[in-house]
């Protein structure tokens, strides 16, 4: 069999064929680079597609101050036309129709933009908007979260918002409905309602939305109401708030200091030790199973500067206790830094101190009286780091952190 060779029709058609082909891939690249930078000449590269028509129609209604005229109208209509699946000219045509005062039209033609693009950003928070004003509360909350993955930067203004909201009792049951559901904003939420929010509101949508066992992210939700609450005199409210979100088997434990071993129970801070590394040490729970505790916290003071490496806000009723620890050294040699127990009646002065000084390889127990006045409604008992006149670190564990009744402590 011979080879075939086109005739000189059939290579003109392959030529032409090859050229068209070239150039759409050419207009093609061209026009996704300026859609835009340059709607204008990306729209002029004949023939102009549809979303750079649409792009164009949007600079148009930018530089008339948001007005929609009739060219503009034209050009989105044109978009359509060379691209129907597009949805930025339904978004203009919504915008449209909002201008014109029929803003039923406006939002059925957003909800279809929205449909054929889910990530365009002018429809989610437009329907965001809608809804709100509309009081379809449950159909806003539902536009939050897909509304700030596209603009991040939009957070804490929709969630000030959202905080400003929830003291209106129509609004709190869709809200106390979509926290329930664990939302992926819902920290950022009670972050910024710490700080507007009432606190009965808050404790509210704190109980409607934890799970049937705590996390991080609820313990940290926790922590900006309780914290809020203590800033605000509501110290004993918030922790009996505290104490019964937490895990059953533990809310029988947590009468004076909780976790006093530092065995890494659940529950939420500050009412539950607040340890974490800083510029004057280190701190963190460890299993120490040569110990009749079984664990303890490690601490790496470094001597240098006077600081807390370890807290947890308590609540007692008046009277007088006694605060006691036991400590042991991890460090050799010389050391300048020392180990400090001290109770302060948040947020006064402190009340009771004393040193965890001198330790050495075996544990060693240390006390002291407090007396806890009528007004003193929270306790802050802090294990802290106080610079001597060596600057050199020391690395002790420290373990059995209670506060007992003045009575009761005499009879052990």
């Amino acid at each position: 069999m011979g080879r075939y060779v086109p005739d000189g029709r059939v290579r003109i058609a392959l030529l032409c064929g090859a050229a068209l082909l070239a150039w759409a891939v050419a207009r093609g690249a061209v026009q996704n680079a300026l859609h835009d930078s340059a709607p204008q000449v990306a729209a002029d590269f004949w023939p102009a597609d549809g979303e750079s028509l649409a792009s164009l129609a949007r600079d148009k209604m930018a530089a008339n101050s948001g007005e929609i005229d009739e060219p503009t109208r034209q050009l989105f209509r044109e978009a359509l036309e060379q691209s129907p699946a597009l949805a930025s000219p339904i978004v203009l045509a919504a915008l449209d129709a909002e201008q014109s005062g029929d803003s039923k039209r406006a939002e059925r033609l957003m909800v279809q933009a929205k449909e054929r693009d889910p990530r365009s950003t002018i429809t989610r928070f437009w329907l965001l908007d809608r809804y709100m004003r509309t009081g379809r509360y449950a159909l806003a909350l539902d536009e939050v979260g897909p509304a700030l993955r596209l603009r991040r930067q939009a957070m804490t203004v929709v969630m000030t918002v959202l905080a400003t909201l929830a003291n209106e009792p129509e609004f709190r049951p869709a809200l106390a409905k979509k926290l329930a559901s664990a939302p992926y904003w819902r920290t950022s939420f009670f972050q910024a309602a710490s700080q507007q929010t009432d606190p009965d509101v808050l404790l509210s949508l704190l109980a409607s939305s934890r799970g049937q066992s705590a996390d991080q992210k609820m313990e940290a939700e926790q922590k900006y109401v309780f914290q809020k609450m203590i800033e605000a005199d509501d110290g004993v409210r918030a922790y009996r708030a505290w104490k019964s979100m937490l895990p059953a088997r533990y809310r029988g434990r947590a009468d004076g200091i909780y976790d006093s071993n530092f065995a890494n129970w659940p529950g939420a801070e500050p009412f539950n030790w607040v340890v974490e590394d800083s510029e004057i040490g280190i701190s963190r729970s460890v299993v120490a199973g040569d110990l009749p505790q079984g664990s303890a916290l490690n601490v790496r003071y470094f001597g240098s500067t006077a600081g807390a490496l370890a807290e947890q806000y308590v609540h007692v009723p008046p009277g007088n206790y006694r605060l006691s620890a036991v400590a042991r050294r991890r460090s050799q040699g010389a050391t300048g830094g020392r180990l400090n127990l001290q109770a302060r009646c948040a947020p006064g002065e402190v009340i009771a101190s004393v040193l965890l000084d001198p330790i050495g390889p075996g544990l060693r127990r240390f006390s002291t009286p407090v007396k806890v006045g009528p007004d003193c409604h929270i306790l802050r008992i802090s294990i802290t780091g106080l610079p001597g006149e060596l600057f050199s670190e020391i690395e002790a564990q420290v373990t059995a952190v209670t506060i007992t009744p003045a009575a009761q402590a005499a009879d052990q």
